[in-house]
């Protein structure tokens, strides 16, 4: 099979595209042919002043993405087009010009994108669902994306638009988990019928963690809406061991705090390569996961399951359907207070039994193999319905 694989990789790297990286590498080590059509935000900061004038139309339709992806598609000849992120400048383009082409597209949902210009459904420290049912207006009224009206207008735009020329429903979706499809059917905007299951997958990690080190440890950006501010409040109370992996825009502040209250205990490692993760993971006791949206999947729970690490999480959106309370981690309310009862809960437990199941849930769901086989019967359904 010949697979046409279509990403627009972030300026800061991120979840979307270890998948789309970690998916493509999955399908070539089957023996299928994977043709990468690639555009890098980075590109924007040398577009020069008429580039930049340029970019809400070409978020809205890339006419080079159209040319460009058609020209592929008539020499490669590709069974699917199998889309990742298109924002901002591979833009829906890619949908039209695959249509023009009779090839089925299939789109990975990473985000909540096509019913919330922000992409997150939250707003002002609180979940918001309100452009599901009311439009596009509450997005406007608090410039949702960006903090910027400008840029949620042209957002707003572009959904508008591609949903008034049937565009989405002509497509097939890949929705991460049961709870992220609920959220999407509420709005008339895809075909019920092609929109698959399918969570992502981490490859697998032969060694397994001791928890010797007696840290527990978060992974991702230091930022309010995953959760960063609330694990201090917490561990700043126990005095227990933390371990924050990550950059962003709490970097400054944290240490500053940590310095000010004399918070020993609390550690910054800021951004680390995969392999640094991994050795983490090894040494911790626990991996932490309190987002404070619905957070569409949740990398870090799988990659914890797959070194045998336990994860106590929230109980918002995705994150709590991942991990099964106290079989492969534990389940807390979304305060500092629970989030310490938890902990002490975990003290007690017998970490490594909850460790093989954890490890045993990562190959019964999200190991390579396992997501191998479900890709191949969404590919072979799709084709059959072409």
């Amino acid at each position: 099979m010949k697979i046409l694989a279509v990403h627009n990789f972030y300026k800061i790297p991120g979840g979307e595209d270890t998948v789309f990286n970690n998916e493509c590498s999955l399908l070539e080590s089957h023996g299928h042919k994977v043709i990468k059509y690639i555009r890098r935000n980075s590109e924007m900061d040398r577009s020069g002043p008429a580039g930049k004038l340029a970019l809400p139309f070409t978020m809205v339709f890339s006419i080079r993405t159209y040319r460009e992806i058609r020209h592929i598609i008539r020499k490669e000849r590709p069974d699917i087009v199998h889309v990742h992120n298109s924002l901002h400048l591979i833009s829906p383009a890619v949908y039209y010009a695959a249509a023009a082409e009779g090839v089925p597209v299939v789109q990975t949902l990473h985000n909540f994108r096509l019913q919330c210009p922000a992409g997150i459904f939250y707003r002002d420290g609180h979940i918001c669902r309100d452009c599901v049912k009311g439009g596009f207006r509450c997005a406007l009224a608090h410039s949702c994306y960006r903090g910027s009206f400008m840029q949620t207008l042209a957002m707003s735009l572009m959904l508008t638009i591609h949903r008034a020329t049937g565009i989405y429903k002509k497509i097939n979706y890949i929705s991460l988990t049961e709870f992220n499809k609920e959220l999407l059917l509420k709005s008339d905007i895809v075909r019920p019928g092609r929109v698959y299951i399918k969570p992502n997958f981490t490859p697998f990690r032969p060694a397994a963690g001791s928890g010797d080190e007696g840290y527990y440890l978060a992974v991702g950006r230091l930022e309010h809406i995953k959760g960063t501010a609330l694990m201090v409040r917490a561990f700043a109370k126990s005095g227990r061991r933390l371990v924050l992996a990550g950059s962003g825009e709490y970097l400054e502040k944290l240490e500053r705090t940590i310095v000010k209250h004399k918070l020993k205990n609390i550690e910054l490692c800021g951004q680390v390569d995969p392999d640094t993760v991994a050795r983490l993971m090894c040494g911790a006791k626990a991996l932490l996961a309190m987002p404070q949206w619905y957070e569409t999947f949740g990398m870090t729970v799988i990659e914890a399951f797959s070194m045998h690490l336990p994860v106590i999480c929230n109980d918002i959106g995705n994150i709590k359907d991942l991990v099964s309370d106290g079989r492969t981690g534990l389940i807390c309310k979304n305060t500092a207070e629970s989030l310490n009862s938890a902990v002490e809960r975990f003290e007690t437990m017998d970490r490594q039994r909850m460790g093989d199941r954890a490890y045993s849930e990562y190959m019964k769901k999200y190991s390579p193999a396992v997501n191998y086989e479900r890709l191949m019967e969404i590919y072979m359904d799709v084709l059959k319905h072409r």
